[in-house]
């Protein structure tokens, strides 16, 4: 090797490891066997995740959060959001977006808003429209799952087509 090429690569390996604006992040390993049984299970979680679910969960700031998520077997979904804050005032919005589940995680793309018949999409580029989560249990009426981010944990249960979020007086009787 030349003392040119040493020089670079030396210069090389040291502004390469100078570069700090990205924490390092570990990501558990994860070794897929792609046999026909490991397909017919990931199929047994996607069809088990078609539908819709109805969630509700208090914040820390003492304020109601409740969606109703209908998943689409095509992928894609719809969400309302009821947030009820602590002095009452209530807020809605309504998602949509894709969803997913492989290998244990469940994942969203959100794509934008819904007012009535319009759609505001947003923004492909922003990261934040982008959301991972680990499935910690499903059954045929309950799954719960935690935000890869904030570790917050969410339950949510089946419901019947037409069930609505109910409004912030009411109990769901769920």
């Amino acid at each position: 090797m030349t003392t040119r090429a040493i020089l670079l690569l030396s210069a090389f390996l040291l502004l390469g490891g100078c570069k700090q604006d990205v924490e390092s992040i570990s990501l558990p390993e994860f070794i897929q066997d792609w046999t026909q049984d490991q397909r017919s299970d990931e199929q047994v979680i996607w069809d088990g995740l078609v539908g819709n679910w109805y969630g509700s969960l208090v914040r820390e700031d003492g304020s109601r959060h409740q969606w109703l998520n209908r998943h689409y077997a095509d992928g894609t979904y719809e969400v309302d959001f009821q947030t009820v804050s602590t002095n009452g005032r209530v807020s809605f919005s309504r998602e949509t977006g894709q969803w997913g589940a492989a290998g244990g995680i469940y994942f969203t793309i959100f794509r934008g808003w819904l007012y009535g018949d319009e759609f505001e999409p947003s923004d492909p580029s922003d990261a934040f429209n982008y959301d991972a989560y680990r499935m910690l249990k499903l059954q045929s009426d309950l799954v719960i799952y935690e935000s890869l981010k904030t570790k917050t944990r969410y339950e949510a249960r089946r419901v019947p087509e037409g069930f609505r979020i109910p409004a912030p007086d009411e109990e769901t009787g769920i």
